[in-house]
């Protein structure tokens, strides 16, 4: 009998040391976070392959970064012709460990571009934010940053898509549009001094 009690004891102690723990972890914010989304993806759609890409998981704060959007035409033809506003790329931000977004702002005229078969056309990323007087005074701050200076030290994700439309002739009311997006993450950090 006192051997029970011991062991239901023991068992009391071990399970109450186990729940302060975990309380302690939920309230100092150390949970892990779920991981960055990959740094490189693929999304293809009919006769299209649109690739987001960085060339690094890691950059130096402020440091210049490598991030690019493609899209290839794999259809059937020689080539065909896109439209499109001043790019069919979009780059929208978000920092996560600061709970900011970041949108992508593009002038829109109708842009026609031709895609060659198998010929990748390829975007370097930039800047092309912006903030507006309802920003609060924290995401101003860090777009203002990121304007002036590049990626500040952060966890970011880019929530890139492809938006273009073809038509079988330069009429467009019977055009098909498209819409691929998808996901790349990288991660900045204080450079580390030598």
């Amino acid at each position: 009998m006192m051997g029970k009690v011991i062991w239901l004891f023991t068992l009391v102690i071990v399970l109450a040391a186990c729940g302060a723990n975990e309380s302690q972890s939920t309230t100092n914010g150390s949970t892990p976070s779920e991981p960055l989304p990959p740094a490189e993806a693929t999304v293809e759609d009919s006769n299209f392959v649109y690739r987001l890409f960085t060339e690094k998981d890691v950059y130096d704060e402020f440091g210049d970064t490598a991030i690019f959007a493609e899209l290839t035409y794999v259809g059937e033809k020689e080539s065909i012709d896109i439209y499109h506003a001043a790019s069919p790329f979009y780059f929208p931000i978000e920092e996560r460990i600061r709970g900011i977004k970041v949108d992508y702002a593009m002038n829109e005229p109708l842009i026609v571009r031709t895609l060659k078969k198998g010929e990748p056309f390829r975007e370097k990323y930039i800047f092309a934010g912006g903030y507006s007087d309802a920003d609060d005074g924290k995401s101003v701050d860090f777009i203002k940053t990121l304007m002036d200076k590049g990626f500040p030290e952060g966890e970011y994700i880019i929530h890139g898509s492809a938006q273009f439309s073809t038509a079988d002739s330069a009429d467009l009311t019977d055009h098909e549009a498209f819409k691929m997006k998808t996901d790349i993450g990288f991660t900045v950090t204080k450079p580390v001094n030598k």
